[in-house]
């Protein structure tokens, strides 16, 4: 896997779960993206988000996919269920306004909860989890993008982490 990589177009929330905000006042469904797979990764050929459904088959993202490409959190999406009530991506309607980032990180001793505190100052949050160690951060609007990206960029420099450009937008693909 190459260092610093992006997928497809360039186009305030921490859980440790990987579940949605706890204080949210519709219920959640979950979403269900097919991904694409090259040699094996990612490690499953769907990935389910959180989701608040909205009118005319649309869904508010409510977490940050660790997987999918081209999705952020707060993104309104359509979905249709399939025969089994399993509801299923077809499309972006509208981007909520972050941007998704992955980092995969290298030593196993550097706690996930602490990486993600590195990126709080800069307005950045983020959900992990353990295997793969994975971080999918949320870079939300008004977040300081310039000070992330090169927090980033150090973190590959040195070995660290790996980074994955998921969801970004031109202002950060300029940087």
């Amino acid at each position: 896997m190459r260092s610093f990589f992006r997928r497809g177009k360039a186009s305030s929330r921490q859980s440790f779960a990987g579940g949605p905000e706890p204080f949210a006042t519709e219920p959640y469904v979950r979403v269900r993206v097919r991904l694409e797979r090259d040699d094996g990764w990612p490690p499953a050929e769907s990935e389910g988000l959180w989701a608040q459904e909205r009118a005319g088959g649309t869904y508010l993202l409510a977490n940050t996919p660790f997987f999918a490409f081209g999705l952020s959190h707060g993104d309104l999406v359509r979905g249709a269920p399939d025969e089994d009530g399993v509801i299923w991506f077809i499309q972006r309607v509208q981007r909520g306004g972050s941007l998704t980032v992955r980092i995969i990180t290298t030593d196993p001793g550097d706690p996930m909860e602490d990486v993600v505190a590195e990126f709080e100052p800069y307005g950045v949050s983020g959900e992990s989890m353990e295997r793969p160690r994975l971080l999918a951060l949320d870079l939300p609007p008004g977040s300081d993008l310039a000070s992330a990206k090169a927090l980033l960029a150090a973190g590959v420099v040195s070995g660290r982490w790996h980074v994955e450009e998921s969801d970004i937008s031109e202002e950060w693909a300029a940087l």
